[in-house]
């Protein structure tokens, strides 16, 4: 846990001044107190390390101090604890926060009734507390981004005050003395793309992240709350309150739920349970799934979208893609690591079933999945705080210690060529475009086998060279256009709720208009059919109707330009297992005795970028 590295590091005055971030507003357990929020769950740690005051500071708020007894009122509002049930004993072990203080010997008046501003003199008497030998100290720093905000310009436009008091914390992180009297400092920030940069490459300062809660945290806190009656507002009278217990189900029902659950915080799931009881629900199905998804969205700016994974494999998958995603499962459950790549690249034209192959990988695999988005696909506005026009990079930030606190995770970026912060991609000025905040996260070693990234690309040689590194996107992945058998049973799996009529699909999909078409055609054609059997006032459609808009389908690309996409694509693979067993007939003429010619690959590719006025 988080808590024991900083406890380790103080005990052998490694450190004294810690930076924590990300899940810094959520509920932490304390063996004494039960769930407190992050502040003041850290301020009593503190006082368990022995710190004989402890107080927080916020430049909004100003000084706060420790009020156990208020907490444990809001305790009951919330419901994390029985309305019966009052603030805890104190112990040899645990002393009250605070209680071994003589008031007014450590601290004046003045000093509690300083203005909440960062100043100069109040950087100074805080200082001077620190100075002292009497107590050891404890002192909770929140919103730090307030006091020392990531703006570039900071050292010259600040105001002199704000700006002392910003070098005041970078000086408490090296003052031995203060480390000697083991006093102890925490900064606590969100997201520390809000705060100035040189708070991560001090070396006196830790960098500690608060993680969100994992399978463990989560079925713990389920357990508790289905202990404990909750109050919510009456059906017919909603000013009114009721108790009730909460139904939370078995022992087997409460571990799915924390499965399910990945990605939220605990005060998520203590919303998410409290609102399901208000409507009389079980938490699962559509309301789960609905208000988690929404919740990454809201937490993550939109970057990341949370999907379900596909626990039934598809029968019309390649041989090929099936057989890859068995071994890395395999290598999972063994953990033989050298058979799970820390990324993939799925290669082809766009359309045939990339995300669907992503998603069977995270259901085989028991993880969960997401859809990383790019800047140039949100629409959302954002905020940034420092108006420096980073507000993508800066949730992002945010989004990248999501994918860290779900993990294990499949991570799926679509058409990786548009991983640009700008709304456009330069040709050949890949290196620049491609976030620095993700490329550290894709060469993280420390996540292999927690995350496998999986990016998909229909114009591989318009890249950013990072996805080339083999160490990383080890495995390069060919998906091309369904053959007629395929296609068959693609477009009946397609058609299977919208049609009555026993239909010959094996005859049908032998239709010139079906060559090289995608999964994603097949199945907008067959919602095409739907649409003209509604016209027609018919509840169903049959062959007749199927066949019209076949005859009428124009894809999105021409035959030219899906045999360059898929040229591309052959022309990266480096193993002829990542291939499908057999090819289109177009492409036949590149294999040579079982193995892809790629010379033969190359000259053509050139034939095909001069006739569509593309460079490859």
């Amino acid at each position: 846990m988080f808590w024991q590295r900083i406890e380790s590091q103080y005990k052998v005055a490694a450190a004294h001044q810690y930076l924590l971030h990300f899940n810094v507003n959520d509920l932490l357990y304390d063996e004494h107190f039960g769930y407190l929020p992050a502040s003041d769950y850290l301020m009593e740690q503190l006082n368990v390390l022995g710190c004989r005051l402890v107080l927080g500071y916020n430049a909004t708020k100003g000084f706060m101090w420790p009020r156990a007894g208020q907490w444990v009122e809001t305790q009951k509002i919330l419901g994390l604890i029985r309305k019966d049930q009052g603030v805890p004993e104190e112990s040899g072990e645990r002393r009250r926060i605070n209680s071994r203080l003589a008031l007014n010997k450590l601290h004046e008046d003045s000093f509690y009734k300083s203005d909440p501003m960062p100043t100069k003199d109040l950087a100074n008497k805080m200082h001077d507390l620190l100075k002292q030998e009497r107590a050891k100290i404890g002192l909770v720093i929140t919103n730090l981004e307030q006091i020392a905000p990531n703006d570039p310009s900071m050292e010259s436009t600040t105001k002199e005050n704000t700006l002392f008091f910003y070098h005041q914390l970078q000086n408490w992180a090296s003052d031995l003395e203060i480390r000697r009297k083991g006093h102890i400092i925490l900064l606590l920030t969100q997201n520390t793309y809000d705060i100035h940069p040189q708070f991560l490459v001090n070396q006196e300062i830790p960098i500690v992240e608060i993680p969100f809660p994992d399978y463990n945290d989560r079925l713990s806190f389920i357990g508790h709350l289905s202990n404990i009656p909750q109050e919510i507002a009456h059906q017919d009278s909603p000013d009114q309150k009721v108790e009730v217990k909460l139904d939370l189900g078995n022992d087997r029902e409460k571990q799915t739920l924390a499965r399910e659950t990945a990605g939220l915080n605990l005060f998520g799931i203590h919303d998410l349970v409290r609102h399901a009881t208000s409507l009389k629900q079980k938490v699962q199905g559509q309301l789960l799934n609905n208000y988690r998804r929404e919740s990454v969205k809201t937490f993550s700016h939109g970057i990341i979208e949370v999907s379900e994974p596909l626990t039934e494999p598809n029968q019309h998958w390649s041989p090929h893609v099936t057989r890859v995603i068995q071994d890395i499962t395999q290598g999972l459950k063994d953990n033989d690591m050298r058979r799970v790549p820390r990324g993939m690249l799925l290669m082809g034209p766009t359309g045939n079933g990339n995300i669907f192959a992503a998603r069977m990988l995270a259901g085989q695999t028991n993880m969960a999945f997401v859809k990383l988005r790019y800047a140039g696909q949100i629409s959302e506005v954002t905020i940034n705080i420092n108006e420096n026009g980073a507000s993508y990079e800066r949730n992002l930030n945010s989004a990248i210690s999501f994918i860290r606190g779900l993990t294990p995770v499949v991570v799926f970026m679509e058409e990786i060529e548009q991983a640009s912060p700008h709304s456009g991609i330069k040709q050949g000025n890949a290196e620049q475009t491609l976030p620095a905040i993700l490329t550290n996260a894709i060469n993280d070693g420390s996540l292999h086998g927690k995350v496998i990234w999986i990016g998909t690309s229909s114009r591989p040689d318009l890249i950013p060279p990072i996805f080339r590194n083999s160490e990383i996107f080890s495995q390069k992945l060919v998906l091309l256009p369904p053959m007629r058998q395929s296609r068959a049973g693609i477009l009946q799996f397609f058609c299977r709720l919208h049609t009555r009529e026993d239909m010959n699909f094996n005859e049908i999909a032998r239709h010139e208009k079906l060559r090289g078409v995608s999964v994603n055609d097949l199945s907008q054609i067959a919602r095409r059919s739907h649409n003209i059997a509604k016209r027609k006032n018919k509840g169903s459609f049959n062959e007749e109707d199927l066949r019209e808009v076949i005859a009428d389908f124009m894809p999105n690309y021409s035959r030219e330009m899906q045999m360059f996409m898929s040229l591309l694509a052959l022309q990266e693979a480096t193993s002829r297992s990542m291939i499908p067993d057999r090819l289109p007939p177009p492409y036949e003429e590149f294999v040579e005795e079982g193995q892809i010619n790629k010379t033969k690959i190359n000259a053509r590719i050139m034939e095909l970028g001069k006739e569509l006025g593309l460079s490859a």
